[in-house]
Parts: C-alpha cells; sequence; structure tokens
C-alpha cells in the first residue's frame, strides 16, 4: 500500500508541473494582471448581470482560460475512468450489479 501511495504522490508531483497545469497558472496570472478582465470579474461577482457575463466570456484570455481548464477537466475524468476500471477489476462478477 505504502508504494501505491508514493507512486500517487509521484504522479501528483509530476501533473503539478506538467505543461496542462503551468499553462492554466499562467493563464491566471495574466487574468489578475489583466486590468480589464480582472475589473469585469470583480464587477460581476458583485453585480451578476448578464451582460456583464458576456463581455467576460468574450474576453481572448478568459477563453483561453477556458480551454485549458476544459483540457485539464478531460484529463481528470480520463484518470477516474481508468481508476474506476482498476477498482472494478478485481470485484466479483455479482458485486458489479
Amino acid at each position: 500500500m505504502n508504494e501505491l501511495m508514493d507512486k500517487i504522490d509521484k504522479f501528483l508531483k509530476e501533473l503539478d508541473s506538467s505543461k496542462m497545469v503551468l499553462d492554466i497558472k499562467d493563464i491566471q496570472e495574466k487574468i489578475k494582471k489583466d486590468k480589464e478582465l480582472s475589473s469585469l470579474l470583480e464587477e460581476y461577482k458583485s453585480y451578476p448581470k448578464e451582460s456583464l457575463k458576456e463581455e467576460i466570456l468574450e474576453h481572448p484570455l478568459f477563453q483561453e482560460y477556458k480551454i485549458k481548464e476544459t483540457e485539464l477537466n478531460l484529463f481528470i475524468m480520463d484518470m477516474n475512468q481508468r481508476l474506476k476500471k482498476i477498482s472494478n477489476s478485481g470485484k466479483c462478477e455479482h458485486e458489479n450489479h
């Protein structure tokens, strides 16, 4: 069990330093530095209006972030499916019903 936990820790460290995660962190920093987009996001948090939402969604930096976020979410879903297959592979046939 310790060997498995060590491998999971190693995997998570590698994931944290992966291009996918680093790209998201980089875009988050760009968003924080972008005064226009940051202002829109703060305003939307206080006063959620459809017009603000549309303006945020149209911003190229926000679109880039959403693309990267979607890629990461798809990766996580794939990992979850693989883990589910692994955990189910050791069960008896009648346990799956």
